[in-house]
């Protein structure tokens, strides 16, 4: 299962958290339903450079729902079996 956590913290919030969880979470549905959990994490500590997401442990800041897709295809799929 890989796990996916999307910072939605007040900063992140502001920043857009919400779409960039909307993209995951329209991706995860249409490619790997059950094999992907897509999770809210409050401060991941680079408020500064949100929206932050956390891919099986791996840190990404500055993330937008444009960045989704390649971030998905990347650091998601390779981890489904």
């Amino acid at each position: 299962m890989v796990e996916v956590e999307v910072c939605v913290g007040s900063s992140c919030f502001l920043r857009g958290s919400q779409e960039v969880v909307k993209a995951f979470q329209h991706l995860i549905e249409q490619n790997c339903p059950g094999q992907a959990v897509l999770k809210g994490s409050f401060c991941m500590g680079q408020c500064t450079e949100g929206v932050t997401v956390k891919i099986q442990g791996r840190q990404f800041c500055c993330v937008t729902p444009q960045d989704v897709p390649e971030l998905f295809e990347k650091y998601i799929l390779p981890h489904i079996g």
